[in-house]
């Protein structure tokens, strides 16, 4: 099942960071040091796919794609049991990818 708490962690190539994400009614929310993540999700329990908004709330915090401000991520991955592994790309820039990865922590109340 995928709804639950998640660590995410992603690597580009500006750096690697992680934070956190919760997966409800194909709702995402979740963030890190810098960032606020949310958006919509939809998945077959094997594969996910979704849209993310990510909103800097500190501007002195990089994102690991190098770009200031917000920006959007399309999301793709393979779900394995409490695993999740795939990539996200900024939304009209296919080029510009993270690998990312998550691991489920537990169930929401």
């Amino acid at each position: 099942m995928v709804e639950g708490f998640w660590i995410v962690q992603y690597e580009g190539v500006q750096g690697n960071g992680g934070g956190v994400v919760f997966f409800l009614k194909g709702r995402i929310f979740g963030g890190d040091s810098g960032f606020v993540y949310t958006g919509t999700y939809q998945t077959d329990e094997k594969t996910i796919t979704g849209r993310v908004k990510v909103s800097n709330f500190l501007p002195e915090v990089a994102s690991v794609f190098g770009i200031p401000g917000d920006y959007e991520l399309m999301l793709k991955g393979i779900v394995a049991g409490q695993k999740i592994e795939g990539s996200a790309n900024l939304v009209n820039q296919a080029a510009m990818g993270i690998v990312v990865k998550l691991t489920r922590i537990g169930d929401l109340p």
